[in-house]
């Protein structure tokens, strides 16, 4: 109907992942004119290491420094559904209650380098790992793959946080949108080896992680690298 609102969308917002993503693909020969043995990467892997055995080191250690500033992605469209909802950010969260609705915003990003690091030492089958931040599902987890493998997502595995649940119907937001935007309750995705997939569910829940099965990597087809079985609850 003409007098429904239109679904919010992060370009709404002032981000444009398209604009970002056509820069990246604009300074890519450049950073390649940087490389050299040991740091020889693709740009768009956001924790970097550096081989120093390929530089000519023995014996090399080196295994990142966190960032403690702000993790979380998605805060220019947060803030345009909060304005469209007519709530303060002192009020009471519709999702969580006891909280207020920008404390709920504002819940600490959560740090897997502990569990991570014991379910790569302990299993030997984690493959690789990507960090949904901006860019949700869409644009992360392609980063962690080789261009011949995409992926397909269980979106009936994925647990959806409340706080994802209000935003979505609060702002309209498409699945698509939401997908590309957020990380919609799964923070870490780990690409591990198939027959070993318990073994590192479990040594995850052990570290306190909620971890589960969500999809698979398969061949690329040339089109998307990551594509959507079922649906995504996002119903409040």
């Amino acid at each position: 109907m003409s007098g429904e609102k239109r679904g919010l969308t992060y370009g709404d917002a002032g981000v444009d992942i398209d604009a970002g993503n056509r820069m990246v693909d604009l300074i890519k020969p450049l950073v390649r004119a940087t490389a050299r043995p040991g740091a020889d990467a693709e740009i768009g892997g956001f924790g970097g290491l550096f081989d120093l055995a390929r530089a000519g080191f023995k014996d090399p250690v080196l295994i990142g420094i966190a960032s403690s500033g702000i993790h979380s992605n998605g805060f220019s469209l947060v803030r345009k559904i909060v304005e469209r909802s007519g709530l303060g950010f002192d009020a009471p969260a519709p999702f969580e209650p006891g909280k207020s609705l920008g404390e709920a915003l504002l819940v600490p990003t959560r740090l897997y380098v502990k569990s991570c690091l014991a379910a790569i030492r302990q299993t030997g089958a984690v493959k690789a790992l990507a960090h949904i931040t901006g860019g949700g599902f869409t644009d992360n987890i392609p980063r962690a793959l080789p261009k011949s493998l995409g992926v397909t997502v269980d979106l009936p595995a994925v647990d959806v946080l409340p706080v994802f649940r209000w935003l979505a119907t609060t702002g309209g937001v498409a699945v698509p949108e939401m997908l590309r935007t957020f990380n919609c309750g799964i923070g870490m995705i780990a690409i591990v080896t198939a027959e070993k997939a318990d073994a590192v569910l479990a040594v995850l829940r052990e570290q306190g992680e909620r971890a589960m099965r969500i999809g698979d990597v398969v061949p690329a087809d040339g089109g998307e690298r990551v594509s959507y079985r079922g649906t995504l609850d996002l119903s409040l």
